[in-house]
């Protein structure tokens, strides 16, 4: 295998928005009960002259083997969640749930970025 680096290809985001995370609880609203949490990522850009917004709805569970049930309620509850924020579950809408744990640390990574971008913009 021969791989090398192209050249830059031009990529064109309004913005990139990080809402705030929404625990899911197992029981009462304790620590000890908290089960999941739901992040959503907005991503603006321009397609034939209007703007797009893609969303991203990401699921971060404990248990990495949850069965077919569950997963079902996990996906139930970004559904729900999708109502409450009136977030239509059109082409532009992806719901995923993290299941692995490189996934997850994959996610973190990206949040605790955009904080640290969020925070330099702010200070400005």
């Amino acid at each position: 295998m021969s791989l090398k680096v192209g050249k830059s290809i031009p990529v064109a985001t309004n913005f990139v928005k990080s809402n705030p995370a929404v625990p899911v609880y197992n029981g009462e609203e304790t620590m000890e009960n908290l089960y999941a949490v739901i992040y959503h990522i907005e991503i603006g850009y321009n397609k034939d002259d209007e703007q797009e917004v893609l969303q991203y709805v990401i699921v971060d569970y404990k248990d990495y083997s949850l069965s077919e049930e569950g997963k079902a309620s996990m996906l139930e509850i970004a559904n729900e969640y999708c109502r409450e924020k009136n977030i239509d579950g059109d082409k532009n809408l992806e719901i995923k749930l993290l299941d692995n744990e490189i996934a997850e640390n994959f996610i973190e990574k990206i949040f605790n970025n955009m904080k640290v971008i969020r925070g330099l913009i702010s200070n400005d």
